[in-house]
């Protein structure tokens, strides 16, 4: 940026009086642009462009020239020395000019009372990335995306101002065209076919959503036919991705020098050996393999002053960076409006789409705990060192080919050369199957399709009103099916198995809604009600086989079937809603509105929630005092307050008493009864979420600069949570509404247009945000203990005053010295499993009393740095994102460093068993996930018109890209993916828990976009 700054400053001007200028004005897509005004400032000159887009006028130097057509953006040239100006005008995406949906309507921006960010698809869809929600990383203030699990096709984790509830997370409500639909879907759509997307982020813009908003929502609208002549585009591009390389992993050549440089010069017997052997494997290279992301995209639109329609086909191919992930996804859309007369207008919207998913088998930390010196498959070479004695000869028909495991090279003498049945040298630190056998030998796979669907009517009752009835939904068929093959396990055959399992769901939406609108002379108003009903059906079914003797079938017979079941479900909603909008001169505004939900999850007596909302705005820019500033273009000042809910914390049947299946035996025979699953309660209620938002938006020197600053308090009360009860009633919890939790914070976004001339243009935009999450009110269950993993059972508190999710455990204080580890050489890269941990409370015992809160998983502060610069034909662009003061609890250390191996336990004579605990229940495994990234990097070329006219392509333009090309992360940290939190995530409670995440990755890409 301050090289920009410098060559912008430097440029030199020379006095020059031009007579004549000469140009051409062109849209963004390079076609000629007729009627446009260009006028010189501050005099009575001006022209008109012509139908080719040309014009001529006098203007000397130093003077400027506007460009002014409705519908686009004022365009301001200086006139230096030149002759000639040809200039591109862009659709109008001002304050005043642009309209944001705000749900069940739309809204022009600059009389918005709520905090609402839009995000226009100008260049999201040449981001090489196969779901819609990974392309809004850095793009919206107040919104962190995190990459927690960047697999092939796999979502990251949204969330729109912090996490709100206790008992789930906090996904927000996606809404597509106005209609609602999974959260998933963000994964199923094509970005191609996006045209903007509206993040509506406080309770007053959420809450005509009511029951649904209380997470944020993220409004996508889809790209729609325009009048004119058909239009056909194709967009396609090619990435290649790979995982940089960090070195978290010990070599085998870079140990031995190590154990050389500490032990007198020596090997010892054990590294003698692996010398011996002479393989080393790169479980980095092995794993991540790379791949290549590939997308075509097919669309066409066009239409007449009463159809207008637009469809489109795609295909994209993501072969994922690691060895057997991969995604395939088709995807198929429509969108068609026709004005059946002046009266009535109809419109119909379809999209199926399909998926196939090969997903990664196992955790990354078990693919990494391979021993450095392990071979992928037995050779000529390594054969000879297979020990056909151990374990009753279990390899005495091993052969070359096979896969290698790390047993079968115990035993072995070094002095004479020859395995061992027992006795020898022993280099393995486990039993299990090799890592590659554990992947290769694994399929998981997940099919679906879906169908999204879309139809309205609209009538024009009178010029100011119209009534509006739609009927749409969805139909999602999903299947998973995953196969362990006998080579997999250690244990072969009796570990091998097969499973499937599918889901089948419907969901209907049928809307009806009034919408008023009216003018008269100064006031201006608006409003919506509505009705609408929502219902869901599904059913699942799973089977499960085992027992396979070899690989060839991997269908289930019957004889092979070990369980199976089916499950039916169904869930309504039923709603009523309103919203007025009020403005007197477009200075002073009002918007009023509320919903009533009722929910088919609670009983009679609690089924309706209503979720009223209040905001205001005062544009002061349109104020006598401000209107001719020549430093204020634009300030409004908005407050809002407003109340939503949700109800995902609770179960489908969590408010009655349910039975479950249950074994028996009787009379020697096993029949089947029932058993009470839950204690009921008909006082369950819905969760709600409180919300109050001051705003500022502002604008500076004509546009030049602008401002948006948001601060807000939303606290979410009434929350659903299971609450210990006395074991006596025959459960340990139950599901009840208490509790709050409280998220405070502010955003920021400025904008600055740095410098424009007819051949060069310059803007920045910068966003920062910064939210606290605190546990406000946890009723009986304050200082809640959580643990992920009964094998590791590292631990998480729940305690009043802090965030919801807190790792809590020891504090570390320094190494065991070697001298009291088995063997501090080996196992490669090993690290003793305990760790010295401070005395907190000071009284000289280290127990239960000494754990503290050692971090927490939420950042201070998430951020980035977008410029966008264009040259003549070339543009370019680039975003800078971080977020700072985020922790991990790394688990993957355990495995990095052979943590398990008895070798690095400590002696029997180690005085100091009472002061140190392993190291999973210490801050030794809290580690800093801050990191800085160059996110995105674009450079397109748009091909001159003139160029193309011959080709009969209207438009081209050829780019090249790239992802994630630098990406710093904490030195703290020891792992591929700071952002990856992969376990843990069935409860808000033990966020921030990383075993074995999926790796990020860096992508360069290049495409290609046309229009004919």
């Amino acid at each position: 940026m301050l090289v920009l700054v410098f060559l912008v400053v430097s440029m030199p001007s020379f006095a020059q009086t031009s007579d004549k200028i000469a140009g051409k004005v062109v849209t963004d897509d390079g076609l000629p642009l007729p009627g446009v005004t260009i006028r010189v400032q501050g005099t009575e000159k001006g022209t008109i462009s012509d139908a080719d887009g040309k014009f001529t006028i006098e203007a000397n130097t130093g003077e400027v020239l506007s460009f002014t057509f409705i519908g686009y953006t004022e365009l301001i040239v200086s006139v230096n020395n030149q002759t000639q100006v040809n200039v591109t005008m862009y659709e109008e995406t001002t304050e005043l000019g642009e309209f944001v949906v705000v749900g069940y309507g739309t809204q022009r921006k600059s009389l918005v009372t709520g905090s609402i960010s839009k995000v226009t698809n100008e260049k999201l869809d040449q981001i090489p990335l196969s779901r819609v929600d990974d392309a809004l990383v850095g793009q919206v203030a107040g919104v962190n995306i995190q990459q927690t699990n960047p697999a092939a096709g796999e979502a990251p984790t949204l969330r729109i101002r912090g996490p709100g509830s206790i008992s789930s997370f906090s996904d927000p409500l996606v809404v597509v065209d106005g209609l609602v639909v999974d959260s998933d879907y963000l994964g199923n759509i094509d970005m191609n076919d996006v045209e903007s997307l509206e993040i509506l982020k406080d309770a007053a813009s959420a809450a005509i959503y009511g029951s649904r908003g209380a997470n944020g929502i993220v409004m996508i609208t889809t790209k729609s036919g325009k009048e004119g002549p058909t239009v056909f585009s194709y967009n396609t591009y090619v990435g290649f991705k790979s995982v940089p390389k960090n070195d978290v992993l010990s070599n085998v050549n870079d140990w031995s020098s190590w154990v050389r440089e500490n032990n007198n010069g020596e090997l010892t017997e054990k590294l003698k050996y692996i010398e011996l052997l002479g393989t080393s494997t790169d479980w980095e290279d092995v794993m991540y393999d790379g791949g290549i992301i590939n997308s075509h995209s097919l669309s066409v639109k066009g239409g007449t002053k009463t159809t207008k329609y637009r469809a489109s086909a795609s295909y994209l191919k993501d072969e994922g960076v690691l060895l057997t992930d991969e995604y395939d996804k088709v995807n198929f859309s429509l969108n068609m409006t026709t004005k059946v007369n002046e009266k009535v207008e109809f419109g119909i919207t379809l999209n199926p789409s399909f998926t196939n998913q090969r997903r990664f088998p196992i955790g990354l930390h078990d693919a990494m705990r391979s021993a450095s010196w392990l071979p992928l498959y037995l050779d000529e070479n390594n054969i000879q060192y297979v020990n056909r004695l151990r374990e009753n000869g279990r390899w005495a028909d091993a052969k070359v080919g096979d896969y290698a495991m790390e047993r079968m090279f115990d035993n072995y003498d070094l002095t004479n050369g020859i395995s061992l049945a027992s006795g020898g040298t022993t280099i393995s630190t486990t039993s299990n199957a090799s890592s590659l056998a554990k992947v290769l030998e694994r399929e998981n796979t997940k099919a679906e399709t879906k169908i999204f669907s879309n139809i309205f009517l609209k009538f024009n009752l009178t010029n100011d009103l119209f009534f509006k009835t739609s009927f749409g939904g969805d139909f999602r068929y999903r299947k998973y099916q995953n196969w362990t093959g006998i080579k997999a396990s250690r244990n072969g055959a009796s570990d091998s198995e097969s499973s499937i399992s599918t889901l089948s769901q419907t969901h209907i939406v049928s809307e009806n809604t009034f919408n008023y609108t009216k003018d008269l002379d100064k006031h201006s108003l608006s409003a919506v009600v509505g009705f609408a009903y929502e219902k869901y059906d599904g059913q699942t079914t799973g089977i499960q086989a085992a027992g396979y003797n070899f690989d060839y079938i991997q269908t289930i017979p019957a004889t092979n079937v070990v369980g199976a079941g089916t499950a039916e479900f169904e869930e309504s909603l039923v709603s009523f809603f309103g919203r007025f909008n009020y403005s007197y001169a477009d200075k002073y505004l009002l918007s009023l509105s509320a919903r009533a939900d009722g929910s088919s999850k609670f009983s009679p007596d609690n089924k309706y929630g209503v979720f009223p909302a209040v905001s205001v705005g005062w544009r002061a820019a349109e104020e006598d005092f401000l209107r001719n500033s020549d430093v204020i273009s634009d300030l409004k000042f908005r407050f809002s307050y407003g109340q939503t809910g949700s109800n995902s914390g609770i179960g489908r049947y969590a408010h009655i008493g349910l039975v479950e299946p249950a074994g028996a035996v009787l009379d020697g025979g096993v029949i089947t009864g029932f058993n009470v699953a839950n204690i009921s309660n008909s006082d369950l209620r819905w969760e709600k979420l409180v919300e109050v938002n001051p705003g500022i938006d502002a604008a500076f020197l004509n546009g030049r600069l602008s401002l948006g600053l948001d601060y807000y308090v939303r606290k979410s009360k009434d929350l659903l949570l299971n609450q210990p009860i006395p074991s006596i009633t025959g459960f340990n919890e139950a599901l009840v509404n208490l509790g709050e939790v409280e998220n405070k914070g502010f955003e920021l976004e400025f904008g600055s247009n740095n410098y424009s001339n007819s051949n060069f243009s310059w803007s920045t935009i910068a966003i920062l945000t910064h939210n606290k999450n605190t546990l406000v009110n946890f009723a009986g269950a304050n200082g809640l203990i959580s643990v992920v993993d009964e094998k590791r059972p590292a631990e998480w508190i729940a305690l009043e005053g802090h965030p919801i999710s807190s790792f809590y455990g020891y504090v570390v204080s320094h190494e065991i010295t070697p001298e009291y580890i088995n063997d501090s050489f080996y196992p490669i890269a090993g690290q003793s499993q305990d760790i010295y941990v401070k005395d907190l409370n000071g009284d000289g015992v280290i127990d239960t009393d000494d754990r503290t809160i050692l971090g927490s998983p939420f950042p201070d502060f998430i951020w980035s740095i977008t410029n966008n610069l264009t040259y003549k034909n070339f543009d370019f662009s680039l975003m800078f994102q971080g977020s700072q003061g985020a922790e991990v609890r790394n688990i993957d250390s355990q495995y990095i460093y052979n943590e398990f191996a008895s070798a690095q336990d400590y002696v029997s004579t180690f005085p100091d068993t009472d002061l140190v605990r392993e190291r999973i229940y210490t801050s030794d495994d809290i580690q800093d996930a801050s990191y800085i990234a160059l996110r995105n990097l674009n450079i397109g070329y748009k091909i001159p018109f003139k160029v193309l006219e011959r080709s009969g392509l209207k438009s081209a333009r050829i780019y090249v890209g790239g992802q994630n090309l630098i990406y710093k992360m904490s030195k703290s940290y020891e792992g591929w993916n700071p952002e990856g939190i992969n376990q843990g995530l069935d409860s808000p409670l033990t966020y921030g828990y990383q075993r074995g995440a999926a790796p990020l990755y860096r992508t360069y890409s290049v495409g290609l976009n046309i229009e004919f």
